[in-house]
């Protein structure tokens, strides 16, 4: 690993086959599936292996839209691994109509199905340490988990199961940590990678005709600006970062990059996320065991439940989920107890946690490794929360902000906006779980005000970590930015990975979509390095 920070010399990086921008699950997936390939890869992070407050002003935003999280931390992690330093290791495949066009949803439909990202989707769970990588997200979880189906099951023509699964490094000691992509990625990434450190790509390089990518520009910390050349480069550097790079990759009276039918920063999307219903805590402990956490081959699933096909069609609804949110007691042992077991303790209070709470820890160890479910946690209160989809909207927007960073780059300026149809999917999902809880004899769901209301969605939810769209994937490139292939429409050799390329957001966490695309994206780079060495080889036989 080169590391390029302020103070240490500069390795002259001359030239490449690929350079891949962003180290997080995108980028470090595409560097580990070229890994052996015989191409030789630079894999470029801006970030180090520790979080500066000088690589965390370098993600800072100027927010004309929807509020948004204050602390840019939480959802953009400039470090080695990105965005999965801090992700909750939620993992789970968008739905079939996702996929689809939808006539009630504008802009909606992929120029692929999703059974076409099922290969990928199974070959994430390495990348993600899933127990499978398909299958597992509906009604099929029993079958895979060993267990029978619930006899009392939702009206499936309302509200499906829904089954997110949680990643898991085998290669940490503590052994219920979430992948995070950064911790060990140059001892997974073959003599070919070379990992860079330090540096913040700046922006793109192409030929006379703009019709072919040469490399780029990326800064060090010194304030320094370099250039590699590279026969590929893939943007895998986030939602809004992506974007940033493209728009600042123009010239004075051209369009940026990709940019000929200012498709380039629209459609900004991310998911909606909060407490739509409050369920009280006594009496709870069926339902918490129905829509709980469930152990399966040492990996953990959490069921919850989505609005079904049917319903989003006759009633003109987004797709939207909904599980048990949980607000823990302040003595809540669990925590004190991976403390303890980290050596990182609060004493005395950890010791006391665990002693006041003994019976809860009994019952937790004969659930964990007899009934094997989740380890039951002490809480305060219950939720019923919501994740939906938004609607595609052109005017939801990252451009370019006038003020700049350090090295000179314009910041995003994003307008994120939200839409009536969200709220409406918001409501209409919180009341059809509250009804069916009440048919199932399950606690009575006690809807927010603003669901019995019918208002606007509360400016506290805001963006969970998801952008999405903003280069979205599109055949024609009036639609759009980059193609099937997620190479940029006219520029050979540019290519975007990550959420940023999905036309639509679902209701998922958008990880194991976000690994599949990579594996499927690394697949094609090898298969069109490797063409022209086919073709001169056949040349030779004939």
């Amino acid at each position: 690993m080169i590391d390029l920070q302020p103070g240490n010399s500069i390795v002259p990086l001359l030239r490449c086959d690929v350079c891949i921008v962003g180290s997080g699950p995108a980028g470090a997936t595409l560097a580990r599936e070229l890994s052996g390939s015989g191409l030789s890869i630079v894999l470029l992070e801006s970030g180090g292996t520790t979080r500066q407050a000088e690589n965390d002003a370098l993600n800072d935003i100027d927010n004309v839209g929807r509020p948004r999280a204050s602390d840019q931390w939480s959802v953009r992690n400039r470090i080695l691994g990105g965005s999965s330093h801090t992700w909750g290791g939620r993992c789970g495949p968008f739905d079939a109509i996702d996929f689809e066009h939808r006539e009630w949803v504008d802009h909606s439909g992929w120029p692929i199905a999703m059974k076409e990202l099922d290969p990928y989707l199974e070959r994430s769970a390495v990348h993600l340490g899933l127990a499978v990588g398909t299958g597992y997200s509906n009604d099929r979880f029993w079958g895979i988990s060993g267990r029978p189906a619930p006899k009392e099951e939702f009206r499936a023509n309302l509200l499906l199961p829904f089954f997110w699964q949680f990643s898991r490094d085998d290669a940490e000691s503590y052994p219920f940590e979430y992948m995070r992509f950064g911790r060990h990625i140059v001892k997974r990434l073959g003599s070919n990678v070379t990992t860079v450190i330090g540096a913040t790509a700046l922006r793109l390089l192409v030929d006379d005709t703009r019709s072919k990518v040469g490399g780029l520009e990326f800064a060090t910390g010194d304030g320094r600006t370099h250039t590699l050349a590279a026969g590929s480069v893939v943007l895998c550097a986030g939602g809004i970062e992506n974007a940033r790079l493209l728009l600042n990759s123009h010239e004075p009276g051209r369009p940026a990059l990709g940019n000929d039918r200012d498709q380039v920063g629209r459609y900004l999307m991310d998911h909606l996320r909060g407490p739509a219903a409050f369920i009280s805590v006594p009496g709870s402990a069926a339902l918490q065991r129905r829509l709980g956490r469930y152990n399966v081959q040492g990996r953990f699933f959490r069921a919850g439940l989505r609005l079904s096909p049917a319903v989003q069609r006759e009633e003109r609804l987004l797709n939207c989920a909904a599980w048990l949110g949980e607000t823990l007691a302040p003595d809540d042992p669990w925590d004190a107890m991976r403390r303890l077991a980290a050596r990182k303790p609060k004493l005395p209070d950890d010791l006391v946690d665990v002693a006041r709470n003994i019976p809860l820890m009994v019952r937790g160890a004969v659930d964990y490794f007899v009934a094997r479910n989740g380890l039951p946690r002490k809480l305060r209160e219950l939720t019923l929360e919501c994740m939906c989809e938004q609607m595609p909207d052109a005017d939801s927007r990252v451009t370019l902000s006038d003020r700049r960073d350090r090295h000179g780059m314009p910041l995003p300026k994003i307008d994120w906006r939200s839409h009536p149809a969200e709220a409406r999917t918001m409501h209409r999902m919180a009341e059809l779980v509250a009804s069916e809880f009440s048919r199932l004899n399950f606690p009575t769901a006690v809807l927010a005000d603003w669901v019995r209301d019918k208002a606007p969605i509360p400016t506290s939810f805001v963006d969970v970590a998801h952008p999405t769209g903003t280069t979205r994937m599109s055949s024609d490139p009036a639609n759009g930015v980059v193609d099937v292939d997620c190479q940029v429409h006219g520029v050979e050799g540019l290519y975007v990975s990550g959420s940023s390329v999905f036309p639509t957001a679902g209701h998922c966490n958008p990880t194991q979509m976000i690994v599949a695309m990579a594996i499927r994206l690394a697949d094609h780079v090898r298969e069109k390095a490797q063409r022209p060495l086919v073709l001169e080889m056949m040349a030779r036989v004939g």
